[in-house]
């Protein structure tokens, strides 16, 4: 039952380690690790995993639950639909859903919909990362753009090819010690790079300055400022005038309170984010990996819950029972 509890694990290894068939692994899991009905934390993350075969029919994802607190998932559904949530969380009593103080989700529009309905005093913060992420993906659509509209092989198309990362990294030393470029035939250091790629364009010099104000922001704002610097930013976003930003400039108005919120700091001093709720959902991933693939539902939330949650105990008896997925059985088959 320990080897159980290890995600690196297959069925198979662990048969072959206890010198027992795959079968009867499984018969442990199913008779020994039962899965009561869990109590909803203060705050709650959210996130999904894709699986066709083992979602329900009306969504080909999962949906993985987490304790924000605790650091540990309490429920996997099989649904990430807007209406499997609402009856899943409609299953608790409005006590229990009026003790919800947090979500964190990331940007998919049901989670929001289905937290603002569930939980009347809970606040929504959006994870930082996926509102940062959008704003790269945007901004490196507008960089190739203008790379594909340059002379092929040209200084300019060099700069934007080669040197692209100068323009989405803020990590980079830009005051480098000088080096020579055979391209340009000189010694230039990153600055003096980065300085000829915003030459380029405007519009990729305002699109580049926008996306260091809110990479800014995002690092340093509180939830005393934030409110005010975001209305700042959305209204700088939406004078530039930029195409590949306007989709971005309406994220930032569509999302703006849950953004708000996402600087508060209720617990251990950390911003709220969908953070652990991703790391947690990785090592769910690497489990699929590594088993390439599961089709019994069943099996896979009783041994994730039985690894990362610490409430969940397997218990010895003499009930024997099996969750095995049972098929409709194949009709005769005529060969005439």
């Amino acid at each position: 039952m320990k080897y159980l509890s290890n995600l690196d694990l297959t069925f198979f290894r662990i048969a072959d380690l206890c010198g027992v068939s795959t079968t009867t692994v499984q018969l442990y899991l199913d008779s020994y690790v039962s899965l009561p009905k869990p109590s909803l934390p203060i705050s709650i993350g959210i996130d999904e995993l894709h699986s066709k075969t083992m979602s329900s029919n009306d969504s080909s994802y999962l949906c993985i639950l987490v304790d924000n607190i605790k650091r540990q998932p309490f429920d996997i559904i099989d649904s990430r639909s807007k209406k499997a949530l609402n009856k899943y969380f409609s299953s608790f009593s409005a006590n229990e859903r009026k003790s919800v103080l947090f979500v964190t989700i990331d940007m998919w529009l049901p989670y929001k919909e289905v937290a603002a309905k569930q939980f009347p005093n809970a606040k929504i913060a959006v994870d930082p990362f996926h509102v940062v992420s959008n704003i790269y993906r945007a901004f490196t659509k507008l960089r190739v753009n203008i790379m594909n509209n340059v002379p092929y092989n040209s200084d300019a198309y060099y700069l934007l090819k080669k040197w692209n990362r100068l323009l989405i990294s803020d990590t980079t030393y830009l005051d480098n010690e000088p080096k020579y470029n055979s391209r340009f035939k000189r010694k230039l250091n990153y600055r003096a790079i980065l300085n000829m790629l915003l030459d380029i364009s405007d519009s990729l010099k305002v699109a580049y300055q926008l996306l260091s104000m809110y990479r800014l922001f995002n690092e340093v704002a509180t939830s005393d400022n934030c409110s005010v610097w975001l209305d700042s930013l959305i209204s700088d976003f939406h004078s530039s005038n930029i195409p590949a930003y306007y989709e971005c400039t309406q994220m930032l108005i569509n999302w703006k309170q849950e953004i708000i919120n996402s600087f508060e700091r209720p617990f251990d001093d950390r911003k709220l984010s969908n953070a652990l709720t991703e790391n947690i959902n990785s090592q769910i991933r690497a489990y699929l990996h590594l088993t390439r693939g599961t089709s019994n539902f069943t099996r896979f939330k009783k041994r994730i819950l039985l690894s990362l949650n610490k409430k969940i105990f397997y218990s010895i008896s003499d009930r024997i029972t099996s969750d095995k997925n049972f098929t409709r059985k194949r009709g005769k088959y005529n060969k005439s």
